[in-house]
């Protein structure tokens, strides 16, 4: 029997993505991007946080191994909406063995 494996699903591949805001959108704000899997708030696979100038920094989960860790692939955008794309780009997950 040979064993089956699966490549880190991306997430624009997946139905559904949810914008979960941790704190207030302006200065300072957190907003978790996450796949819709069906459980509450989802699974977290990148967030955008707002810098005190007003630009976004993206963060995303795309390094094999580090299941709860994300890092920062860009930083300087315009809004949510570019930092959420930068997001999607690069975040990688997989369910956990």
């Amino acid at each position: 029997m040979v064993a089956e494996s699966t490549e880190p699903a991306t997430p624009s591949d997946q139905a559904g993505i949810l914008l979960v805001p941790d704190r207030p959108v302006g200065r300072g704000g957190v907003v978790y991007v996450c796949v819709d899997d069906g459980f509450p708030g989802g699974f977290p696979i990148g967030r955008a946080i707002r810098d005190d100038d007003g630009t976004w920094c993206a963060y995303a989960r795309h390094r094999p191994g580090r299941l709860f860790a994300d890092d920062r692939v860009a930083t300087g955008l315009a809004d949510l909406r570019a930092a959420v794309r930068e997001v999607l780009a690069h975040a990688r997950y997989a369910d956990p063995e």
